[in-house]
């Protein structure tokens, strides 16, 4: 196990290392986009809608138990320990996927390899909220979401890049090249504040503090954070009255995120441009054009985060992305007169929509919502949300496009996000500007009524 840091390293170090996990998770889902259509030329890897599910889901079921598991182990043994073990992961996975002999070999190793993106996905927007000073949360634990835009445009330019050659194997492989990055940069990755506290280790937390904002800033965030601190919870306890607000928040916006349609573009644009009939080379430089475009509109979102505030981009955020998926069913609705161009134009605009609004602030509330005793576990329940409605998705859009169509899909996920417009109003509440234990603090006064007029039924 590597030593925690004697030395704090500067804070543009700590924010690096701590996102590093997004690129991880990006580049999985970017690299099988480009190499599916190679996968199913090779012998022993026949294609079929079951298989391409699963193949491209897969990662998605071992998710499902990574983000529980990690948001777990996060709460007793730290954040660090478990992201040198999720790098671990992400080494062995994806040269697992590399080597596998069959579709139901590469299966087992897609969902291997899920444990670190599911882990990666629980962890990571955690870990950047709680080293964050208030004032600038929504950007820094947003990198995590331009951590993870990056590291899909990385994996469609190795597609590009490999295209000539066709060899998938080469492309799932590298997946292990920023994970041996992120193992080998943890030595300068120190422990999350928030559970140096919880664990009686205080003086490091201040030192820790101190050393990541200003001296007020941490007198005031150490305060806080021993008002709200105590020992690690059980997972029982996310669903007591008090915290169930949170939790009805956590578990929401993961499936209203994945149910906006971001992902069937993100997956399978690829084979979205072969099936209308583009060249497949063209296609991944498409591909490419969408995920530079997805970086761009990232970067640009998280200059307005922590200014426009969270719920107002997620309205906005659920109007575009609508307004895109009607665009893209029209132009798939006109068969072979269908425009390319507008159809790449539907989807960077698809892709800017959610990458300024819905992208990095899911994570970034994810993060915030639940109180510091069970925001590992919480975190692990909408993880495992998140991968169970991505694995909807990806293992459904096949089946969903061949028995309804692309037209009447596309339909439906606009749909889905006039009710993600609906749901913010009535349950996401702004965090814009507060500390994590302000927003702890008021979970539990407004579930104080609550308890006042059950106390007063019972003298009754």
């Amino acid at each position: 196990m590597a030593a925690a840091p004697t030395r704090v390293p500067r804070p543009a170090v700590i924010y690096f290392f701590g996102a590093l996990g997004g690129i991880l998770f990006g580049y999985e889902t970017g690299i099988i986009a480009g190499a599916l259509a190679y996968i199913h030329e090779t012998p022993g890897f026949e294609p079929n809608a079951v298989a391409t599910g699963l193949i491209v889901g897969g990662i998605s079921l071992g998710a499902i138990a990574g983000a529980l598991l990690a948001g777990k182990l996060a709460d007793r043994v730290g954040r660090r320990r478990v992201i040198l073990g999720l790098g671990a992961i992400f080494i062995i996975g994806s040269i697992a996927c590399a080597v596998a002999p069959d579709n139901t070999m590469l299966i087992i190793a897609r969902v291997f390899l899920g444990l670190g993106v599911g882990g990666s996905s629980a962890l990571v927007p955690v870990y950047m909220s709680e080293m964050a000073p208030a004032r600038m949360r929504g950007r820094l634990a947003g990198l995590n979401q331009l951590m993870i835009v990056t590291g899909l445009l990385l994996g469609y330019l190795v597609n590009l890049a490999l295209a000539g050659s066709g060899d998938w194997r080469l492309m799932l492989a590298s997946g292990a090249l920023p994970a041996v990055l992120l193992v080998a940069g943890l030595p300068l990755l120190p422990e999350s504040p928030r559970w140096l506290v919880a664990h009686g280790r205080t003086e490091e937390a201040r030192i820790l503090l101190e050393a990541t904002r200003s001296e007020a800033e941490a007198e005031v965030d150490l305060a806080q954070i021993d008002k709200v601190s105590e020992p690690t919870g059980s997972r029982r306890e996310l669903f007591s009255r008090w915290v169930r607000p949170a939790v009805i928040v956590g578990v929401g916006i993961p499936i209203l995120t994945q149910f906006t349609g971001l992902n069937i573009v993100t997956y399978y644009a690829p084979t979205i441009f072969d099936g209308l009939g583009i060249e497949h080379q063209n296609a991944l430089a498409f591909t490419v054009i969408l995920g530079a475009v997805k970086v761009a509109a990232v970067a640009v979102g998280l200059t307005f985060i922590d200014r426009v505030g969270r719920r107002r981009l997620f309205s906005v955020g659920s109007a575009v992305m609508a307004v895109c998926m009607l665009w893209m069913a029209y132009e798939a609705a006109k068969g072979d007169a269908l425009n390319p161009l507008s159809m790449l134009i539907a989807m960077s605009a698809m892709f800017v929509g959610y990458s300024v609004t819905w992208g990095p602030v899911n994570w970034v509330v994810l993060g915030e919502i639940y109180p510091l005793r069970v925001r590992g576990a919480g975190m692990g329940l909408s993880g495992m949300i998140t991968w169970a409605a991505t694995l909807a998705i990806t293992f459904g859009f096949p089946i969903m496009r061949d028995g309804w169509g692309l037209t009447a899909s596309m339909i439906f996920f606009a749909a889905c996000n006039v009710v993600g417009l609906v749901f913010v109003w009535r349950y996401v509440l702004e965090t814009k500007g507060r500390t994590l234990e302000d927003i702890e603090l008021d979970l539990r006064h407004r579930a104080e009524p609550a308890k006042q007029k059950s106390a007063v039924t019972a003298v009754r």
